[in-house]
């Protein structure tokens, strides 16, 4: 079932934005605009994912039955649902495991066993604290069957439950606690599914309530520390584990008032834990920073819209750092944070008004996603709710150059010093803007100039004397500009036909260039005037060559090398040709794909092959071995449900693949970076329109958009 799309609370914040509506200053400095730093509002879907017979408790979530899985209590049923995505990216009810009663509340362990028993598997184990004041375990058996424990039974005043391995020896222990249960209670793991009984934890801990407590290796000794909420005293208190189950006396610290929810996660990607606190009666959250030795600072306060109740803590932008997503069951409202890599700090990046109150909020990852939605389930409901991300809160745009009117094509080229930006109108004029520096921006100089009609295709040879290749939709030619003369008149090649495609690859003293062209209408295509071009005199070498295939259609005309080239076409709705021709021999040779379009790219002499599926982007490095033999490297798999293959864009920096896209549903740019063994990064951008065009710089980290109806080019750091 399918909610209509959540009201978001449109409010003004201090020093902050308008929800839904994004406010951008601009400086005008020569012909350029730098903009104010912006973030942009979130904006999440909401859908109710499965229905059940009762309203569902706490969750969590791990890897139950060999999938990345939700687990909820139900407490009309005494048992716990599992829910699991499918290929439709929703949450389906699974399984269901019976409990022998009530369940309060549920915490798992991860990495390290709940038992020595079965070390096979590596599903995470649930610990689930029972309302006749026990606990059982939830382990899977190595058929992945689910098997529940005999009760171990617990002190009547614990309300909620952890898991830690606190003597370092591999094995979880349990520990319970409450708000109203003077102290700890401690069930030690002795492996094989025993344990040694609970026991009240005494001397340090001072037979005091607390609120919550959190484990972590506060200090790097690989033992875990607890950090613990004193509600009565108002105090954060840090026990350091000694690795025998015990904890040394406490390091305290004041709070500003009565503390009700503790989080711990590494907020700043440095390998060091960090506090969040919330508080029962403030709007506002803490921030306390890790130092890696155990020590603390306060780092940050964070205005809210309520008291929180509920922390969710994960990537929810997809730029590789964790965001704070904090839920008030008061005003009903999520406020989100998220992390600026430049100035260091949280900033506040939107809020989400629910309408609702939900008692439990986890993050979770669908497969091929990059960044974390949320899920929310209500004691008062009989369904979860899963909050899908649509819009990410980057930073953007860091600088905006305007252009002429209407502009359909771009190319970037440049270094860490000098940087341009070429880009082409409908009416046949060019742009060239160039600007300098890396810090702080400023357009150097804008230089227009007519070309010989309205493109089709554009080139750029980058090296040290960029030149612009062009072809065209009325001209039977290729035109070649020096970008970097004075005198901008073309160098112009006939072809026999219109071409429709272009290509080029530099070398050191000269140019090799490629048109293609449609000799007969859906039918032949023909490949033509491989040039040499020399950088010196400005002059072409007749070099020229030509091949005709009848293919059913030309995917992507091709990258060139010595002087041979590559080549994709579409043989069948989802089958495609790759080839690579050797023009010296006449040899060729080809493999057959999956997909239903093609690009290339060549950065480096090294060909980069993205296909498109269906539902996937697919990246490939290509190689030629001795003897000719084609082969595909698989460099990684990207979700493209709801993607424009137009606006796709690549580039290859330091054996990293980028790959850039515009999602229509979600209205943003994606930027994925990776290599043959794992995504190096992912970074999103909300856009107003469809890019007419992206570009990617990576030695510069910079991705560039060409928005068509505001004519400009948006340049954004990443």
């Amino acid at each position: 079932m399918t909610k209509n799309i959540i009201n978001e609370t449109a409010r003004r914040r201090p020093g902050g934005i308008l929800t839904q509506v994004i406010i951008q200053v601009v400086v005008v400095i020569n012909f350029g605009r730098i903009s104010e730093a912006q973030i942009y509002s979130p904006a999440f879907k909401s859908v109710e994912m499965q229905a059940t017979i009762a309203p569902l408790g706490e969750m969590v979530t791990g890897n139950f039955f060999e999938r990345n899985s939700v687990a909820a209590l139900c407490k009309v049923e005494k048992a716990i649902y599992f829910f699991e995505p499918d290929s439709m990216e929703n949450l389906i009810l699974t399984n269901v495991v019976s409990l022998p009663d009530t369940p309060v509340a549920i915490a798992k362990g991860r990495e390290v066993v709940l038992d020595t028993s079965d070390h096979n598997k590596h599903f995470d184990k649930l610990v689930v604290l029972m309302s006749n004041h026990s606990v059982v375990m939830v382990l899977f058996g190595k058929d992945g069957r689910p098997i529940v424990s005999q009760p171990l039974p617990v002190d009547a005043y614990t309300t909620d439950i952890r898991t830690a391995d606190l003597e370092a020896d591999g094995k979880l222990d349990i520990i319970t606690f409450g708000k109203l249960c003077l102290g700890v209670s401690v069930a030690m793991n002795s492996g094989n599914d025993e344990f040694q009984g609970t026991r009240l934890m005494q001397g340090s801990l001072g037979g005091i309530p607390f609120s919550g407590i959190e484990f972590a290796d506060f200090n790097g000794d690989l033992v875990p520390d607890m950090a613990a909420l004193d509600w009565v005293n108002h105090k954060l208190l840090i026990f350091y584990g000694r690795g025998d189950g015990t904890f040394a006396q406490p390091v305290s610290f004041p709070l500003r008032a009565e503390p009700s929810t503790l989080a711990v996660a590494d907020l700043t990607g440095n390998g060091y834990p960090d506090i969040i606190i919330g508080y029962s009666r403030l709007d506002q959250i803490d921030l306390y920073g890790g130092d890696g030795f155990g020590r603390f600072y306060p780092r940050q306060t964070l205005k809210t819209d309520g008291p929180i109740s509920r922390f969710a803590i994960a990537d929810f932008t997809g730029n590789g750092n964790e965001s704070i997503v904090a839920f008030s069951s008061k005003s009903k409202e999520f406020s989100f944070f998220s992390y600026n890599v430049i100035s260091k700090k949280f900033e506040y990046a939107g809020t989400i008004g629910t309408g609702e109150n939900y008692d439990y909020v986890v993050p979770f990852y669908f497969p091929g996603r990059f960044r974390a939605d949320l899920v929310a389930a209500s004691l008062s409901e009989k369904y979860i709710k899963v909050f899908k991300t649509l819009v990410t809160f980057n930073k953007s745009p860091d600088i905006i150059l305007p252009v002429g009117e209407n502009p359909v094509l771009m190319r970037v080229f440049g270094n860490d010093t000098s940087n341009y930006v070429v880009v082409g109108d409908s009416a046949g004029k060019a742009s060239l803007v160039h600007y300098h520096g890396t810090n702080v921006m400023d357009v150097d100089t804008v230089d227009e100039f007519q070309t010989e009609g309205r493109p089709s295709s554009m080139e750029l040879i980058d090296s040290e004397k960029p030149h612009l290749i062009l072809s065209y939709q009325n001209a039977d030619l290729v035109s070649i500009y020096d970008l970097l003369s004075d005198n901008k008149d073309a160098n112009k090649v006939m072809t026999p036909y219109l071409p429709f495609a272009i290509s080029a690859i530099a070398g050191r003293d000269s140019a090799i260039v490629a048109s293609a062209y449609m000799m007969k209408p859906d039918s032949e295509i023909g490949f033509s005037y491989f040039k040499t071009f020399s950088k010196a005199n400005g002059d072409f070498i007749e070099d020229d060559y030509s091949v005709d295939e009848m293919k059913d259609y030309l995917s992507s005309l091709i990258t060139i090398k010595d002087p041979s080239f590559f080549r994709t076409w579409r043989s069948g709705y989802d089958t495609l040709i790759f080839a690579f021709t050797r023009l010296k021999d006449g040899k060729s040779i080809s493999t057959t794909l999956q997909g239903v379009d093609a690009k290339l790219m060549l950065s480096r002499g090294n060909p980069l092959l993205l296909i498109e599926d269906r539902d996937t982007l697919t990246s490939y490095n290509v190689s030629i071995e001795k003897p000719m033999h084609l082969s595909l490297h698989q460099t990684c798999v990207i979700p493209f449900d709801s993607a424009d293959f137009r606006s796709v864009s690549m580039s290859i920096a330091d054996s990293v693949n980028f790959i850039a896209f515009f999602d229509s549903t979600e209205s943003t740019v994606s930027l994925i970076g990776a290599t043959s063994f794992q995504t190096k990064m992912s970074r999103s951008w909300h856009v107003l329109n469809r890019p007419e065009a992206i570009a990617i710089l990576p030695m510069m980290r910079e991705i560039y958009f060409l928005n068509r109806s505001e004519a400009y080019v948006s340049i954004h750091n990443f």
